[in-house]
């Protein structure tokens, strides 16, 4: 319960924006929130609340309805300064729960994320309440300007790389022995989100500020051809979002590899990406955020982008994602 008499719980509307902006940067200067509100509050599939106390909006917090209805997730909470530790968050997080009630009895899921520097807190809090830790991505973040991306010579490096269409993850997602291979766990975590590997999902990977690319191991299909021969010898897949936030272009790159991947697949994405980033002219700095598997080793990122001029690691204390789930 609050400790801040009257406060007031409603739907967020497009209108919140500036208040919303007002309640600061949460994550390191990378917050998405910012660039993607005016999206957030008109997408179906998103319930925005704000707390407001006298008029002034004190606080934000969202429920993302994914996997078709089979799951929903928190995200992007937020109290403003003056407001925190009295209460807010409570009552955000209960009307939240008075949502995900209503979504019942198709809903079987619920999703929480952490990064390295909450998760003890986070599963304090919640490992009591049902949720386990099921995925667990490490990565980097490094600064870039974007007058120094050095991509002139990668033209044909990253020729190989092809990027999806829809019909394309659509068919990746029924091919079981190309799921064993990168999505074992038949769970896709991006940036701090999980998604089942399910058709309904797809719209969160494709949109205007969003791709999936992959490279053919073989010879089967020249580049730009997806085929399901060429797709069953997929060697890298990697996903990739962007958007503006307080210190410019947040670049993320998401790579899946499995046990044989080669690394001239692995240079050649994110050499694609970053020759990508610059055509984008999205601004003249920035961080290029990379997160990845087992199979992949930091020491080769940060390696391979170098060469193309990104090499300073930000000055930010997280390098892993958590993923907690509650079965329903």
């Amino acid at each position: 319960m609050s400790s801040v008499s009257g406060v007031q719980i409603r739907r967020s509307r497009p209108e919140d924006y500036d208040a919303i902006v007002d309640l600061g940067d949460v994550y390191f200067g990378r917050d998405y929130l910012q660039s993607l509100y005016q999206k957030a509050v008109n997408d179906p599939d998103i319930y925005p609340l704000v707390a407001e106390v006298k008029g002034q909006v004190v606080g934000f917090y969202m429920n993302h309805i994914l996997d078709g209805g089979l799951s929903v997730m928190k995200r992007a909470a937020r109290v403003h300064p003056s407001f925190r530790k009295m209460g807010i968050m409570h009552e955000l997080r209960q009307a939240l729960d008075e949502h995900v009630a209503t979504l019942r009895p198709g809903l079987q899921y619920l999703y929480l994320s952490a990064s390295n520097d909450n998760v003890s807190d986070v599963k304090k809090e919640y490992m009591s309440q049902g949720y386990e830790e099921i995925l667990r991505k490490p990565f980097i973040c490094l600064d870039f300007c974007t007058k120094d991306l050095n991509v002139s010579d990668v033209t044909d490096h990253v020729s190989s790389v092809t990027t999806l269409s829809y019909n394309d993850i659509k068919l990746l997602f029924t091919l079981e022995d190309v799921l064993d291979k990168f999505f074992d766990s038949r769970i896709i975590f991006n940036n701090f989100v999980g998604y089942r590997c399910l058709e309904s999902n797809i719209k969160h990977f494709l949109n205007e500020n969003k791709e999936v690319c992959v490279t053919i191991a073989s010879s089967t299909k020249p580049p730009g051809a997806t085929t399901a021969i060429a797709i069953h010898d997929i060697d890298v897949v990697t996903f990739s979002e962007w958007f503006k936030s307080e210190v410019g272009v947040v670049y993320i790159v998401d790579i899946y590899t499995s046990q044989g991947s080669s690394d001239q697949s692995i240079q050649a994405h994110l050499w694609r990406h970053v020759d990508f980033l610059k055509k984008l002219n999205f601004g003249d700095k920035g961080i290029f955020e990379v997160s990845y598997g087992p199979n992949v080793s930091e020491e080769k990122v940060r390696s391979y982008l170098k060469q193309v001029g990104i090499s300073e690691l930000s000055n930010l204390p997280l390098n892993m994602e958590v993923l907690l789930e509650k079965k329903l």
